[in-house]
């Protein structure tokens, strides 16, 4: 089972380390060692966020699809134990937002996905994706109104998680959320992330996390990250996380390298 963050763990008093350091047992009973994590909420509201016209890559929506897996309408369709449908969440409502919240976006493979929301009208979200675009700009610019959506979702304090999954990055650092944080980025933009963002400190790593910010460097990359914070977040939905995570091909916990902070 994935560990909590850290900041939901009872960290043991100095009477305890003397009592774990001098037991002889191991069981979690006799060494009273237990999590705080409050448990996982039945229903997740998933932001994407899309800016502007510009083409949205396929393969960074996969990323997207894998969270919406561990839903009961979709881990149903997996052959499941009954655990892990026991396990699943009631509903992922995905809202795919931009700035007008009409019409839809391109994608790249001669596809397009409906827009569902406006900056305006979108509801607050648990967990925000941004995927990567192809834009003639390595750092394209964000509108205001983007920005102030953005860091009204980020400062409320029921969202969970947001993440930007390769270049999507470009877009999160603009918005100020960034600050004094690590962040992974795609090796290409690099250059003129560091150049541009010095107050960020650049990562070229598959992905890492700061607090509720988690990057990746590309979508497969992204891949592992979002199943890692399935992992953690879900907690106590083990069954119907690994139940998903195995139909995906994710393979086990401990395959992929990243940096965690």
């Amino acid at each position: 089972m994935a560990s909590p963050s850290t900041s939901s763990v009872s960290f043991p008093s100095q009477a305890d380390l003397f009592y774990f350091c001098t037991t002889a047992s191991t069981s979690s009973e006799n060494l009273n060692i237990h999590y705080d994590a409050p448990p996982s909420r039945a229903s997740l509201r998933v932001g994407v966020i899309i800016f502007g016209n510009v083409q949205v890559q396929l393969l960074d929506l996969a990323a997207i699809d894998l969270v919406a897996m561990v839903s009961k309408n979709r881990i149903a369709k997996l052959n499941p134990t009954a655990a892990a449908l026991d396990h699943a969440v009631d509903e992922i409502d995905i809202r795919y937002v931009s700035e007008t919240g009409e019409g839809s976006f391109p994608v790249t493979a001669g596809s397009r996905m409906p827009v569902t929301n406006s900056f305006a009208n979108a509801p607050q979200f648990d967990l925000i994706l941004i995927p990567g675009t192809f834009s003639s700009s390595s750092s394209p610019s964000l509108p205001a109104s983007a920005s102030t959506f953005l860091t009204t979702q980020c400062l409320n304090p029921s969202l969970l998680a947001i993440m930007s999954i390769s270049s999507g990055i470009a877009y999160l650092v603009q918005a100020g959320s960034l600050h004094g944080t690590r962040a992974a980025a795609p090796r290409s933009l690099l250059p003129v992330l560091q150049r541009c963002y010095p107050h960020t400190h650049w990562l070229y790593a598959a992905w890492t996390r700061h607090g509720k910010v988690w990057s990746s460097n590309s979508p497969v990359s992204a891949l592992h990250m979002v199943a890692e914070w399935m992992r953690e977040y879900f907690w106590d939905r083990t069954e119907a996380v690994e139940c998903v995570l195995v139909a995906a091909g994710m393979g086990s916990l401990h395959e992929y390298d990243h940096c965690d902070y």
